[in-house]
């Protein structure tokens, strides 16, 4: 199956071009742009104290630089952040600020992606685009926080320009990238399902396009023909992976030659098809009457995995054989070694075809975080404003006047990201970052088109007046949009990084906590303490487990603290209540030192807004004035949700 157009590959080699290479004003820009995002998310990592999430990642990465090892675990998500996290700690030692650096250097790198689109953005448009990627709050903050998202943003932002790129140039260095930017998006975070889901959907669509319009080229089309064409939309998956054994059926439709986005559709569909292989427990557990266990659940984890990977081999292969197992082999050189941890855990390869999966789709009926359908369609207007509104602009002319095939494709994996989001049982903050870059690239591949047009305009004093005061408008709101951009990037990295006042911040650890954990340390230095016991009641563990992480430190319930008496020498991290105020305990330590563990913004208002109350707001006015309020002020730290803690040090050293 090499029906796909071949390139020219007498250009100069890679090498050449890299030693040789020299900046040009675009390049420069770009990378000036690069540079001064990267001062944003370097300079103060550790204003705020570690987030519970970024503790434990932290945490982890801390033990496998300690020799203790790593295992896989889809609760934290992929291994990458932890390898990579581990890295920053062998070469900057371990602190807060290391912990965040490879998620700042990550942030920074996609700031240079538009580069790889720069014919198809225009110099305008690339410039544009560094520029939206640079200032996003939503990526601007989740490049300072030791979370997987700044990872696995810039991995999927790699693989929608390979897509791009190959579907164009049709070279196996874009198949390669693709398939290097999903293994390791698979390796860090489970987002990748929904990003191919959306991939897939849309080079389905694509493929059932191109081979309508080659087999009518040149040709009226009859109703009947539009009719046919339509029909095969939801098989065309199924005429690419049988291509070779469809001839005949092909021969009479007019398909002739395989597109390169069915080219796509096959390499894609057959590298995920074994990682889907956990959606077969949902059947079996309806046909099994509950859970499946045991040797059961073993047995359908082999056969499914096992036959799932003979079938992506046979459709694969059937492609361009050599080509395929290029970019299954990168594939595998990639996570293999990420989910074993280099060999030392050998189990944890079933987290790629099995577990991540398996764990997150029993997730969806938890609804972890409890937030209305609608949750994202209040964060984008909240931070996104500036990408928000152009992207809509330019999908209005693009999209439905225009029929741009860039545009469509940014579109529809905005739109599919929003859809699966909203629909998805966990909503978070973070995911924000995932809809905030293809309206990014959307915003900025319109305003590569629009300003030059505009400006040739100005040079050729050409233009409607009407025109040149929409111009001066637009322009107008967009330094507006701007300015409100750059003072929400200040607010929450350098005004309240640390103060849950708005919902990006979502739930943040206070400040009090890193100074009591400087005191437990000198008291455990100077031996007037030995051990110290942290209550894990709602999670008190984290951070603790980060910032005392070198110490003698026990974990118990709150059940153990009420029944002991303290132990001498030992230094107690309870949660506020786990200990009665006039417990005879507490005559064995000096006075509490009580604290803010963690605060969190609080969300019963927009939880409690519906569909219709929503649409009432818009129509009276009041949830604009709400809005404008919000975005002036934020809200009060008074009416944070916390939650409290105390310490208990010892009265006296018992030391030995």
């Amino acid at each position: 199956m090499t029906d796909e157009a071949t390139a020219d590959t007498s250009e100069i080699p890679v090498l050449d071009r890299v030693t040789r290479w020299r900046p040009d004003r675009i390049e420069g820009t770009v990378i000036a742009i690069a540079l001064v995002a990267l001062i944003t998310r370097i300079v103060g990592l550790d204003v705020r104290a570690l987030h519970h999430d970024e503790s434990l990642h932290a945490t982890f990465s801390w033990y496998l630089v300690e020799g203790r090892g790593y295992a896989h675990d889809p609760l934290t998500h992929g291994p990458f952040q932890f390898h990579i996290m581990a890295l920053s700690f062998l070469l900057f030692g371990d602190s807060d600020a290391t912990a965040r650096i490879p998620a700042a250097l990550f942030g920074t790198a996609l700031v240079l992606t538009p580069l790889l689109l720069r014919r198809t953005f225009g110099p305008v448009g690339t410039i544009a685009a560094a520029t939206l990627l640079a200032v996003s709050p939503s990526l601007m903050y989740y490049s300072r926080f030791a979370r997987e998202d700044s990872y696995v943003a810039l991995f999927l932002t790699v693989a929608s320009i390979a897509v791009w790129r190959y579907i164009h140039e049709g070279r196996l260095r874009w198949a390669v990238t693709l398939s290097a930017a999903l293994a390791f998006a698979f390796s860090t975070k489970e987002t990748a399902y929904i990003y191919v889901a959306m991939l897939l959907l849309y080079l389905n669509g694509a493929t059932a396009h191109r081979l309508f319009w080659d087999a009518h080229e040149g040709q009226p089309v009859t109703r009947a023909q539009w009719l046919r064409g339509l029909f095969t939309i939801p098989f065309a998956w199924l005429v690419v992976a049988f291509w070779d054994p469809l001839a005949r059926v092909r021969a009479r439709f007019g398909w002739e030659r395989l597109p390169r986005e069915g080219g796509l559709l096959i390499l894609v569909g057959t590298i995920t098809l074994p990682l889907l292989a956990a959606l077969v427990s949902v059947p079996a557990e309806r046909l099994n009457g509950g859970p499946l266990t045991g040797d059961l659940e073993w047995r359908v984890r082999v056969v499914t995995v096992g036959v799932s990977m003979i079938a992506a081999a046979w459709v694969g292969t059937g492609w361009r054989p050599g080509w395929w197992a290029i970019a299954v082999g990168v594939f595998l050189v990639i996570t293999v070694p990420l989910f074993t941890t280099f060999g030392t855990n050998p189990r944890g390869i079933w987290g790629l075809p099995w577990n991540s999966l398996d764990y997150w789709l029993e997730q969806h009926s938890v609804q972890r975080g409890e937030q209305p359908p609608f949750y994202y369609l209040m964060m984008l207007p909240a931070y996104e404003m500036m990408v928000l509104i152009p992207a809509a602009v330019a999908a209005a002319w693009l999209i439905a006047r225009r029929r741009d095939a860039f545009a469509i494709f940014v579109g529809w994996w905005f739109l599919g990201s929003l859809v699966a989001f909203s629909y998805a049982g966990e909503k978070m903050p973070w995911l924000t970052v995932h809809l905030a870059i293809p309206l990014a690239i959307l915003a900025a591949y319109g305003l590569g088109r629009a300003v030059p047009a505009a400006a040739k305009a100005a040079r050729t004093r050409h233009g409607h007046p009407l025109a040149w005061a929409g111009t001066g408008l637009a322009a107008a709101a967009m330094l507006l949009l701007a300015a409100y951009t750059v003072d929400a990037d200040i607010g929450l990295n350098h005004r309240h990084p640390d103060t849950a006042v708005e919902p990006l911040i979502y739930v943040q650890t206070t400040p009090q906590l890193p100074p009591l954990a400087t005191k437990i340390r000198a008291r455990m230095a100077d031996r007037r303490a030995t051990v110290v016991y942290v209550d894990n009641t709602d999670s008190l563990t984290w951070p603790w487990a980060w910032y005392l992480r070198d110490l003698n430190v026990r974990y118990a319930d709150g059940d153990f603290f009420r029944q002991a008496d303290l132990e001498p020498g030992a230094i107690y991290v309870l949660a506020r209540g786990t200990l009665h105020d006039l417990a005879p305990s507490r005559k064995q330590a000096e006075p509490p030192v009580y604290y803010l563990h963690r605060w969190w913004f609080v969300e019963d208002g927009y939880r409690a807004t519906t569909w219709a109350s929503l649409g009432a707001g818009l129509r009276d006015g009041s949830l604009p004035r709400r809005w404008l309020e919000f975005a002036r002020h934020r809200t009060s730290p008074d009416t944070l949700g916390a939650l409290e803690g105390e310490v208990l040090f010892p009265l006296t050293n018992t030391a030995p």
